[in-house]
């Protein structure tokens, strides 16, 4: 009896059904909430990073806000040489800059002193204009370069361009030294080479010269090259004569793409020549001389790249920045976001990563972190794995 007591004690009050299932509906209810919640906070990232359309597109053309470090923009414009190709060119006095030196000149194309010293003063004469102004009203000009993509794309095929002279200066030691030109590591080596020249090649430039042939100069030729465009920086007045100006920055956007064109065909060589070195047809001769040749084409193109890009980012990158305005710019971006796939995206990304941080520059450094969006930086690792390595890895071939 005491015993029957006890355990009677001893036993929870009873729980209805009804009561179960009400907790259990709360806890559904909780979980979605909190989904819910982690979606709508993800959607908003990444609605305020712009990819949404076309997930880390905007990679490649970022839109920086106005406080994002630029490292073209924080040199002095007016000791700028734009014939020193190194990749900071200071020269000694504002007067050697206007003065100039030998025109920028590399396989027939020419940037000549008058084109580039019209530009310089162009730019030094505008420094201490703050907005574009109109006879009815003034819009302030914050002077920052918003397609940062650009820059940083360039970066990278440099980069990996170099990558690809290694590697094949790498495979001709190693058929110099093998006795047997049919050796599998000489195989394997030639396919890797051929396989990491497509990449260079026929992703990594085209993806870029497909945005700037296609979009980027059209978009140079309207706002460079437009009366009222430059008009309106230098005095506001509508009768100033840009005449020198306009025709100094058509010469200069026409060089561009005279260095793209050329610089597509030293590709479109080098490639060929990749891919009958890791033909097992080719003999032991042809495999050299195929090799020495895609060593001098990678320099070249290496130089041409240089070049092209010292141009931009002494010339083109200022004058964007003091022509075109911040909002104009983010809608140009906006279009570019439109034509690039998810894809090609995530691998420039992990590319245009690699070649900012190679570069050492702290201030390249802080604007990418700026730039990209947090979660799309915290993929990088992800898509390097998953992505890069399987179509880019071949250029590491050497060190594997």
């Amino acid at each position: 009896m005491v015993s029957h007591v006890h355990v009677i004690l001893c036993m929870p009050p009873a729980i209805s059904p009804s009561y179960i299932q009400h907790n259990m509906i709360l806890m559904r209810k909780s979980r979605l909430l909190a989904q819910c919640l982690f979606l709508s906070t993800l959607f908003c990232q990444l609605l305020a990073s712009r990819i949404i359309a076309s997930p880390l597109a905007l990679a490649l053309f970022a839109a920086p806000n106005s406080s994002s470090p630029s490292s073209c923009l924080d040199l002095d414009l007016d000791l700028v040489d734009v014939n020193d190709c190194s990749d900071h060119s200071i020269v000694s006095s504002p007067a050697d800059a206007v003065r100039g030196g030998a025109a920028v000149v590399l396989g027939g194309i020419r940037v000549d002193n008058k084109s580039r010293d019209v530009i310089l003063r162009f730019l030094h004469n505008t420094s201490h204009n703050k907005g574009t102004h109109t006879k009815h009203n003034v819009k302030k000009l914050d002077e920052t370069f918003h397609i940062q993509g650009w820059r940083w794309h360039f970066m990278s095929l440099i980069r990996d361009s170099r990558r690809l002279e290694r590697l094949a200066s790498h495979l001709a030691n190693i058929i110099r030294e093998e006795e047997d030109d049919d050796s599998e590591s000489v195989a394997a080596g030639l396919d890797a080479l051929h396989r990491a020249a497509n990449y260079v090649i026929n992703f990594n430039m085209a993806g870029l010269y497909r945005i700037q042939s296609g979009m980027f100069l059209s978009f140079l030729r309207e706002h460079l090259c437009d009366n009222n465009s430059l008009r309106r920086i230098i005095h506001g007045d509508d009768g100033d004569d840009v005449t020198a100006e306009i025709d100094a920055f058509r010469k200069v956007v026409d060089a561009i793409d005279t260095y793209r064109v050329q610089s597509e065909n030293i590709g479109r060589e080098l490639y060929e020549r990749a891919k009958s070195a890791s033909l097992s047809k080719s003999s032991f001769q042809q495999k050299q001389q195929l090799l020495d040749d895609i060593i001098h084409s990678s320099k070249q193109l290496v130089d041409q790249l240089s070049t092209m890009r010292h141009i931009q980012e002494t010339l083109i990158v200022p004058s964007i920045s003091r022509v075109v305005p911040s909002k104009v710019q983010k809608s140009f971006n906006n279009r570019v976001l439109l034509s690039l796939g998810i894809l090609e995206s995530r691998l420039h990304l992990v590319g245009m990563h690699d070649a900012v941080w190679e570069s050492g520059e702290q201030v390249e450094k802080m604007a990418f972190e700026k730039e990209i969006p947090y979660v799309a930086r915290m993929m990088i690792e992800r898509w390097r794995q998953s992505l890069y390595i399987p179509k880019a890895g071949a250029l590491d071939y050497e060190s594997s």
